[in-house]
């Protein structure tokens, strides 16, 4: 039977009389709730869920009186708002900029700190599949439906603030001197109230729980650690070698990025739902994988090192005498180069990358992704699913969000998704009087393996485009 038309064991909207309420039927897996983690989960995996799962469920009722407490219009907004500055989103955006403005090594320390964060973060999350703090009783305040749709434990907004608010903190100690006094107090207070926004926002707005939050604040902690400790050594052993004195050597290590890298997938924890964990940390490994090629392309040339006082070989040329405007301009440029090679790069590879699955017979067995060599679908066809989802990113719709977080003041209670479900599913079997008038929103579309390697490519080329596609298009351009 093809793997197309198989059950994907998901819940799906019932019909019934009293339409939006969760109701079991025979054909979900969720008709066994207490069963359906424990019938797909290692032993190992599943013990320590359910040591974790009674820790992440008493702290459902603190959180619904923090809400009961503090709940108002105007902190709904701004721990809303607050919220993308942790957000995958924001972090594409905003990384590059460091490589733009002279600030290289501090991007290289960034995008580890963060990359290894959300990798390490989901990781976890589809190694135990934990939920979220349960709605209701409490009211999930988000922009991001995406991000609503992951597990819960750790929280990778806490682990993204935490790396980020330590990465930036040393760097500010480092140049307390030359800001002068009031201005380091300054940026200290601005990044104090940046993650005390984004921490205590996770929990008001009840996307977590303490041990979810607690555990992502020593996981971003870890990253920046490794990172202050021994990145210079990890760097110095990639790019300055002695084996890249010869084209084997060269190659060798090109390839030691890749396959590196890749591993990481490779050894990533099947989830028991559809989780987008899975594709954020894909997408940060192709970040790494891009500024690891770029930057070693750097060094190999020796481009750059002669265009600044450091003799930096990574450090894209940046001149700071040359005032706002044009600061502004290079900023442009850059933003237009990554959305230009995002928009064309996307249709392109999913153009070519199906016929060529199809052709070298490619398989890679994952678990809710259906097979591109073994489908009976057309190429045009898988083309154009992939391209659709890869737009179920967690990009803002600000419509959306300034109707739902402003205009009326509503916000989200109920199961976002078939993880939010089965939670729901296991605490009406234990309170049979209640039943929360709820909709579930569906599953994820049908996803290809082809979407995996299509991914990785395009968040490489992002990391490419930022470094040397920004660097050639500048000097062109005389910025």
């Amino acid at each position: 039977m093809d793997k197309e038309n198989t059950e994907s064991n998901q819940l799906q909207p019932q019909d019934s009389p009293n339409p939006g309420v969760v109701k079991q039927n025979l054909k979900d897996a969720g008709n066994r709730s207490s069963n359906h983690y424990k019938k797909r989960l290692s032993p190992l995996r599943f013990y320590l869920r359910q040591k974790c799962l009674p820790l992440v469920r008493s702290e459902t009722a603190v959180l619904e009186k923090i809400q009961q407490r503090y709940r108002n219009r105007a902190l709904d907004i701004y721990f809303a708002w607050t919220a993308n500055l942790a957000s995958h989103t924001f972090y594409v955006l905003m990384l590059p900029l460091p490589l733009w403005f002279g600030a290289s090594r501090m991007a290289r320390d960034l995008v580890f700190v963060l990359g290894m964060g959300i990798y390490v973060t989901g990781f976890c999350k589809d190694f135990l599949c934990l939920p979220r703090p349960r709605s209701p009783p409490l009211h999930r305040i988000t922009m991001s439906s995406y991000t609503a749709q992951e597990y819960g434990w750790p929280s990778s907004h806490s682990a993204n603030a935490t790396a980020v608010t330590l990465v930036l903190t040393a760097k500010l100690w480092e140049l307390r001197s030359d800001l002068g006094f009031a201005l380091w107090s300054a940026l200290m207070v601005l990044l104090a109230v940046y993650y005390f926004s984004l921490i205590a926002g996770r929990l008001y707005c009840g996307m977590h729980g303490f041990f979810d939050v607690g555990t992502g604040a020593l996981i971003g902690s870890a990253m920046f650690i490794f990172r202050l400790f021994f990145g210079t050594a990890v760097d110095q052993w990639v790019f300055a070698s002695p084996r890249n004195g010869s084209w084997w050597g060269i190659f060798a290590t090109a390839w030691m990025i890749i396959l590196g890298h890749l591993a990481l997938i490779h050894v990533y924890p099947e989830p028991v739902d559809d989780c987008p964990c899975f594709d954020d940390s894909v997408a940060f490994v192709g970040v790494l994988i891009g500024l690891d090629l770029s930057h070693y392309a750097c060094v190999l040339s020796n481009r750059f090192a002669a265009t600044n006082a450091f003799f930096d070989p990574i450090r894209v040329p940046f001149d700071t005498s040359r005032g706002p405007i044009n600061c502004l301009m290079r900023f442009i440029l850059g933003v237009a180069l990554v959305v230009v090679w995002k928009s064309v790069s996307k249709p392109v590879l999913f153009t070519i990358l199906p016929p060529i699955y199809k052709l070298v017979g490619v398989y890679l067995p994952r678990s809710h992704f259906i097979s591109t060599a073994r489908t009976k679908k057309t190429s045009r066809q898988i083309r154009s699913q992939s391209l659709s989802n890869m737009k179920n990113e967690p990009m803002l719709e600000l419509d959306n969000v300034l109707k739902s977080v402003v205009a009326n003041g509503k916000t989200q209670v109920g199961p976002t998704d078939d993880i939010d479900a089965y939670e729901l599913l296991d605490y009406q079997s234990k309170h049979p009087d209640e039943k929360y008038d709820v909709k579930i929103s569906g599953v994820f579309r049908k996803r290809y393996d082809v979407e995996i390697i299509g991914r990785v490519i395009v968040y490489a080329g992002i990391s490419i485009t930022s470094v040397w596609g920004f660097a050639l298009a500048s000097e062109a351009l005389g910025l």
